[in-house]
């Protein structure tokens, strides 16, 4: 089974559900490298909306049979997507990340 979604570096916040166990194994069977995150830094959440937005935009009102047809159209999508996207959502996580450590984050 091919799991892996290309090179795909996770942010996330320490959660519960997100640092759990087999959240980690999914991640790690997905191939994706998760970032450390600084505890108690929302500031570093808002660049998941340059990707969950557009990507919600980009899959809705399409009808899906199974978890495989969701798991191919995000693939397709992702793959889809020009460079310059991905390197814009990266600036604004390196600016973002920036400022969260000037104001003291770790």
């Amino acid at each position: 089974m091919d799991t892996c979604i290309g090179n795909v570096l996770l942010l996330h916040d320490n959660a519960r559900s997100h640092t759990g166990i087999r959240t980690g194994e999914t991640i790690a069977l997905f191939g994706w490298t998760t970032l450390p995150h600084p505890s108690c830094s929302p500031d570093l959440a808002p660049p998941g909306y340059h990707l969950f937005g557009p990507m919600k935009k980009g899959l809705r009102g399409k009808q899906y049979e199974n978890d495989e047809e969701v798991k191919n159209a995000v693939k397709t999508w992702l793959k889809e997507q020009p460079v310059q996207f991905y390197q814009a959502g990266i600036r604004a996580l390196v600016k973002r990340w920036n400022v969260a450590l000037e104001r003291g984050g770790d």
